[in-house]
């Protein structure tokens, strides 16, 4: 809005001179300035309206009934420009309006205005009626947050409506409300990939909401929301005081043990272990490194692609592809893995693990590049109470010794048994005790898996000449085995696990949006 201002006590100002009296007449024009810019300083306090309250002026008029060209019309009407000149006092008011059920819808289309020129101001809006808007959909199952007129606000799920009461069954017990105290509750959600659902609120988890609208119920996992405005008899409350309390679901795992999920970590997020560290490039794509051998000049990368997603309500599907690249790597160390397979010459039932004898013995110090690759499937879903999920993981991996060993001293005696292909087949579960807590088991097959004792792997995790890294030789060979143990989170980013295989102990600590 512009305005004209007229003063008739403004009389013109000689040019001061720089001889005589040059205070007096600056003096003077300073007061003609004040005078003059304080009015405007004024009105230039009343500033624009924000692109939510235009946004929901829109929206509004739009569940009136109104059409752009009619929104425009009755603006018009009311010595108004247009809702992009708003300002927001009077975007306010509009919104406070059309919240309220008035003005009617227009009966049809009005022919557009010609554009106003700035005007003054002659009247103020009509006066708004605060009366909320009740619900007009209400349906056993509805589950989540209803407020009331009188400003209660009742977490619970309708069991029951019957002569105009609604049973409502709530951790406090079951309330009996009647229909008409309660207020209509809509969202208008802009998710990640752009799309837009507008609609009322059937039913609102912790990690999913349930919208009603024009053609038919849309599920919507909170982790894909990116702008949210919600409703409350038509008071809005907006994405920024609404997110306050919004929760996107429990912390989704990378790993559970020593083994990789289907879900990577989400862009922009960096994480540190025990083990190593790691960067989420997209929400599909994240590389980690082990720091151990990075130090030790065997630089690694393990990237890991998600080549596949699905999320329908509360169930989550996964699947990605992974690899551990290596490019200094000690061979020895994977010859010890595998030394039950590696068996003496002419005798193929005398194994190099069952004779003693120390992998230098039978093969020389080589390093040399090394990779692993697998593929992994992941599910995940919200538990019948809706407190947390649970979660299953299968994965296959094998390594480079597919394709070519590392030659053995010729004068040892062994050779690599013809027969052996490296693999490792894992099935993990995980479980959320608590909000804090997870149960987390898992079984694999892996013919190079060897178990061994705490003191071992804390001997061969800190005090060898090898720090940080998981490489001892020796250990109690197992194909076939199992582990379980539980995660606790401590901060939202912060997470401590004990288990009863190595590694044994664990942490991760996480930093978001970096």
């Amino acid at each position: 809005m512009k305005y004209t201002h007229k003063s008739n006590n403004l009389r013109p100002v000689r040019k001061a001179s720089h001889t005589g009296h040059w205070p007096q007449t600056g003096l003077l024009t300073l007061a003609v300035l004040i005078l003059l810019g304080v009015p405007q300083w004024l009105l230039g306090q009343e500033t624009g309206a924000l692109p939510q309250q235009k946004r929901a002026v829109r929206s509004l008029a739009g569940q009136q009934g109104f059409s752009a060209e009619q929104l425009q019309q009755y603006l018009l009407d009311h010595d108004l420009v247009s809702v992009d000149a708003l300002t927001r006092n009077e975007a306010a008011e509009l919104i406070r309006m059309f919240q309220s059920g008035s003005p009617a819808a227009p009966p049809a289309p009005a022919p557009l205005a010609p554009q106003r020129q700035a005007v003054v101001r002659k009247s103020a809006l009509p006066p708004v009626s605060k009366s909320p808007i009740l619900a007009t959909i209400l349906e056993v199952g509805m589950e989540k947050r209803f407020h009331l007129v009188d400003g209660n606000i009742i977490a619970g799920k309708i069991i029951r409506i019957q002569d105009g009461v609604c049973s409502i069954e709530t951790i406090d017990g079951l309330l009996n409300v009647p229909a008409s105290v309660i207020l209509e509750e809509t969202a208008q959600i802009l998710k990640r990939d752009d799309t837009r659902f507008v609609g009322a609120v059937l039913r609102d988890s912790e990690e999913e909401i349930v919208l009603r609208s024009s053609y038919g119920d849309v599920v919507i996992s909170k982790r894909d929301i990116k702008d949210m405005d919600r409703y409350y008899g038509g008071r809005l409350v907006p994405w920024a005081e609404e997110k306050r309390r919004f929760f996107q679901g429990e912390e989704v795992l990378t790993d559970v043990m020593m083994d990789p999920t289907a879900f990577p970590l989400t862009a922009n997020t960096f994480y540190l272990s025990g083990l190593s560290i790691g960067y989420g490039f997209t929400d599909r794509f994240m590389v980690r490194s082990l720091f151990g051998n990075d130090l030790l000049g065997d630089l690694n990368l393990h990237p890991i692609l998600q080549i596949y997603h699905r999320r329908t309500g509360a169930t989550e599907v996964a699947v990605a592809l992974g690899a551990h690249l290596y490019n200094h790597h000690p061979m020895r160390s994977v010859a010890a893995k595998y030394a039950n397979h590696i068996v003496a010459q002419g005798d193929q039932d005398r194994r190099l693990s069952d004779t003693g004898l120390a992998i230098e013995q039978v093969m020389p110090d080589v390093k040399s590049l090394y990779w692993e690759a697998y593929v992994v499937m992941s599910s995940r879903r919200s538990l019948a109470t809706g407190r947390g999920k649970l979660g299953w993981h299968l994965g296959l991996r094998t390594n480079s010794l597919i394709l070519s060993k590392p030659a053995l001293a010729a004068d040892s005696g062994f050779e690599w048994d013809k027969s052996f292909i490296p693999y490792r087949a894992w099935g993990a579960f995980e479980y959320d005790l608590s909000k804090r807590l997870k149960l987390l088991m898992e079984i694999w097959a892996d013919n190079g898996h060897r178990f061994q004792t705490f003191s071992t792997a804390a001997q061969d995790y800190f005090a060898d000449d090898t720090p940080f890294v998981f490489d001892a030789p020796g250990g109690d060979y197992r194909p076939v085995d199992f582990d379980f143990g539980l995660l606790y989170a401590l901060k939202d980013n912060f997470r401590i696990g004990i288990h009863f295989q190595q590694p044994y102990l664990l942490f991760y600590w996480e930093f978001r949006d970096l």
